[in-house]
């Protein structure tokens, strides 16, 4: 909030690392500074680009650029009660893993439209949350790994059309 805080916008600032988190930081200074997971952010794309592919991590979403988001599998993905609960929360690996994606597939996907899939998925799931727990932010601040996802930053966009979204890096701050 020090850093990032604005008296004229509502921000918030998204942190994708293995799991995506949020802190709304609201203009009014009475309002308090609030936080919360709002699920996955690259673990599920990292792990299931290492088992099929052996990367360590999907370069700027290259690979889920190359698939096509499969419908039934993201809202049954999107369908996980944790993405619907309410704040306070927290998540991580205990929840958000390859064997929860797995238990998922029918095991007839494409590899890429997974990845695709898993894209849309962390996507909405901090877009949602946005929408649900904040729906004013006019400037979205994003640091961690996924900054450098350029895929998953042009499908949050497309989800949050008025929201000028930027990285930490334009605010003096290395993502």
């Amino acid at each position: 909030a020090a850093i990032f805080r604005d008296d004229s916008r509502e921000r918030a600032v998204l942190n994708i690392g293995g799991i995506a988190n949020l802190s709304l930081l609201p203009t009014d200074h009475d309002r308090p500074v609030s936080g919360f997971d709002s699920g996955p952010g690259n673990l599920l794309l990292d792990g299931w680009i290492q088992l099929n592919r052996g990367d360590e991590y999907d370069s700027s979403g290259q690979w889920g650029t190359t698939g096509k988001v499969i419908p039934e599998l993201l809202e049954q993905l999107l369908d996980e009660h944790y993405l619907n609960a309410p704040t306070p929360k927290r998540t991580g690996r205990e929840l958000f893993n390859l064997a929860w994606l797995q238990s998922k597939l029918s095991g007839s996907e494409r590899e890429e439209d997974v990845q695709a899939t898993l894209h849309e998925l962390t996507a909405r799931s901090i877009t949602d949350a946005i929408k649900r727990h904040e729906s004013g932010i006019e400037e979205l601040i994003v640091c961690g790994g996924g900054t450098f996802n350029s895929h998953l930053i042009e499908r949050i966009r497309h989800y949050l059309p008025d929201c000028e979204i930027t990285s930490s890096a334009a605010h003096g701050v290395d993502p």
